[in-house]
Protein backbone atom coordinates (compact mmCIF):
# COMPACT_ATOMS: atom_id res chain seq x y z
CA UNK A 1 0.00 0.00 0.00
CA UNK A 2 1.03 3.54 -0.85
CA UNK A 3 1.15 6.36 2.24
CA UNK A 4 -0.36 9.48 1.84
CA UNK A 5 2.42 11.05 4.21
CA UNK A 6 -1.08 12.94 5.66
CA UNK A 7 -1.05 12.32 10.21
CA UNK A 8 -4.56 14.05 11.04
CA UNK A 9 -4.74 14.63 14.50
CA UNK A 10 -8.02 15.33 15.68
CA UNK A 11 -9.43 16.53 19.32
CA UNK A 12 -12.97 15.59 18.99
CA UNK A 13 -14.76 12.85 20.94
CA UNK A 14 -17.50 13.28 18.65
CA UNK A 15 -17.14 10.27 15.73
CA UNK A 16 -19.15 12.29 13.03
CA UNK A 17 -17.49 15.52 13.46
CA UNK A 18 -13.95 13.65 12.83
CA UNK A 19 -15.59 11.63 10.30
CA UNK A 20 -16.54 15.46 8.52
CA UNK A 21 -12.81 16.31 9.10
CA UNK A 22 -11.03 13.50 8.02
CA UNK A 23 -13.49 13.80 4.88
CA UNK A 24 -13.22 17.40 3.86
CA UNK A 25 -9.40 17.38 4.31
CA UNK A 26 -9.02 14.06 2.04
CA UNK A 27 -11.19 16.85 -0.33
CA UNK A 28 -8.85 19.08 0.14
CA UNK A 29 -5.45 17.45 -0.74
CA UNK A 30 -7.38 15.69 -3.79
CA UNK A 31 -8.17 18.85 -5.43
CA UNK A 32 -5.01 20.09 -4.86
CA UNK A 33 -3.65 17.02 -6.69
CA UNK A 34 -1.84 15.11 -3.96
CA UNK A 35 -3.85 11.66 -4.09
CA UNK A 36 -4.50 10.38 -7.49
CA UNK A 37 -8.50 9.50 -7.69
CA UNK A 38 -9.37 5.78 -9.18
CA UNK A 39 -12.64 6.73 -9.91
CA UNK A 40 -13.57 7.40 -13.99
CA UNK A 41 -14.69 10.11 -15.66
CA UNK A 42 -18.52 9.04 -15.78
CA UNK A 43 -17.84 8.91 -11.52
CA UNK A 44 -16.24 12.70 -11.90
CA UNK A 45 -19.04 13.91 -13.67
CA UNK A 46 -21.56 12.01 -12.28
CA UNK A 47 -19.78 14.35 -8.77
CA UNK A 48 -20.10 17.45 -10.88
CA UNK A 49 -23.66 16.86 -10.62
CA UNK A 50 -24.26 17.16 -7.29
CA UNK A 51 -26.83 20.00 -6.99
CA UNK A 52 -28.71 19.52 -9.90
CA UNK A 53 -31.50 17.60 -11.59
CA UNK A 54 -31.08 14.54 -12.97
CA UNK A 55 -32.97 11.61 -14.92
CA UNK A 56 -32.13 7.98 -13.42
CA UNK A 57 -33.35 5.14 -15.74
CA UNK A 58 -33.53 1.81 -13.79
CA UNK A 59 -32.95 -1.43 -14.76
CA UNK A 60 -36.63 -2.27 -13.86
CA UNK A 61 -37.61 0.27 -16.33
CA UNK A 62 -38.72 2.92 -13.46
CA UNK A 63 -37.68 6.38 -13.91
CA UNK A 64 -36.47 9.06 -11.26
CA UNK A 65 -36.24 12.65 -12.01
CA UNK A 66 -35.39 14.85 -8.96
CA UNK A 67 -32.32 17.10 -7.57
CA UNK A 68 -28.90 14.81 -7.04
CA UNK A 69 -27.94 15.37 -3.09
CA UNK A 70 -24.98 12.94 -3.04
CA UNK A 71 -23.18 10.18 -5.38
CA UNK A 72 -20.81 7.69 -4.59
CA UNK A 73 -18.24 5.91 -6.77
CA UNK A 74 -20.74 2.41 -6.92
CA UNK A 75 -23.11 5.10 -8.40
CA UNK A 76 -25.23 4.96 -5.09
CA UNK A 77 -26.84 8.20 -4.75
CA UNK A 78 -29.67 10.47 -3.12
CA UNK A 79 -32.17 12.29 -4.90
CA UNK A 80 -34.45 15.02 -3.31
CA UNK A 81 -37.85 15.99 -4.55
CA UNK A 82 -38.59 13.44 -6.52
CA UNK A 83 -40.72 12.40 -9.05
CA UNK A 84 -41.32 8.66 -10.11
CA UNK A 85 -42.56 7.27 -13.09
CA UNK A 86 -43.44 3.81 -13.08
CA UNK A 87 -42.91 0.94 -15.73
CA UNK A 88 -46.59 0.94 -16.59
CA UNK A 89 -46.90 4.96 -16.55
CA UNK A 90 -48.55 5.96 -12.65
CA UNK A 91 -46.57 9.08 -11.88
CA UNK A 92 -45.76 9.32 -8.22
CA UNK A 93 -44.11 12.23 -6.06
CA UNK A 94 -41.56 11.17 -3.52
CA UNK A 95 -39.36 13.72 -0.93
CA UNK A 96 -36.13 11.90 -1.19
CA UNK A 97 -34.82 8.19 -2.63
CA UNK A 98 -31.59 6.53 -2.40
CA UNK A 99 -30.69 4.79 -5.61
CA UNK A 100 -28.52 1.54 -5.61
CA UNK A 101 -26.16 1.88 -8.43
CA UNK A 102 -25.64 -1.72 -9.51
CA UNK A 103 -29.53 -1.17 -10.45
CA UNK A 104 -29.02 2.02 -12.59
CA UNK A 105 -29.40 1.48 -16.38
CA UNK A 106 -28.31 5.01 -17.27
CA UNK A 107 -28.69 9.07 -15.77
CA UNK A 108 -29.14 11.70 -17.81
CA UNK A 109 -27.48 14.72 -16.94
CA UNK A 110 -28.05 18.23 -17.06
CA UNK A 111 -26.52 20.01 -20.78
CA UNK A 112 -24.46 22.12 -18.24
CA UNK A 113 -21.50 19.89 -17.79
CA UNK A 114 -20.65 19.56 -21.41
CA UNK A 115 -18.23 22.46 -20.25
CA UNK A 116 -17.59 20.15 -16.79
CA UNK A 117 -13.66 20.80 -15.61
CA UNK A 118 -13.48 16.88 -15.83
CA UNK A 119 -13.38 17.39 -19.62
CA UNK A 120 -10.85 19.96 -19.93
CA UNK A 121 -8.50 17.77 -17.65
CA UNK A 122 -9.46 15.05 -20.36
CA UNK A 123 -8.84 17.03 -23.25
CA UNK A 124 -5.16 18.24 -21.66
CA UNK A 125 -3.98 14.91 -20.88
CA UNK A 126 -5.19 13.43 -24.06
CA UNK A 127 -2.99 16.22 -25.64
CA UNK A 128 0.01 14.77 -23.94
CA UNK A 129 -0.70 11.35 -24.62
CA UNK A 130 -0.43 12.53 -28.50
CA UNK A 131 2.36 14.67 -28.41
CA UNK A 132 4.57 11.30 -26.15
CA UNK A 133 3.42 8.86 -28.77
CA UNK A 134 4.37 11.26 -32.00
CA UNK A 135 7.44 11.72 -30.56
CA UNK A 136 8.07 7.96 -29.50
CA UNK A 137 7.23 7.21 -33.06
CA UNK A 138 9.55 9.85 -34.91
CA UNK A 139 12.63 8.72 -32.29
CA UNK A 140 11.93 5.19 -33.47
CA UNK A 141 12.26 6.12 -37.34
CA UNK A 142 15.43 7.92 -36.62
CA UNK A 143 16.80 5.01 -35.20
CA UNK A 144 16.09 2.75 -38.13
CA UNK A 145 17.54 5.14 -40.65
Amino acid sequence: RRSTGIVLRVLSPCPEVVHRIVYFTLYLIAERGGIMSTAGIPIKLLFEAEGMKVTVEMKNGEIYRGLLVTAEDSMNMTLSDVVRTARNGQVSKLPSVYLRGSSVRFIALPELLKNAPVFKKVASLKKKAEAERSAAKSGAKRKRE
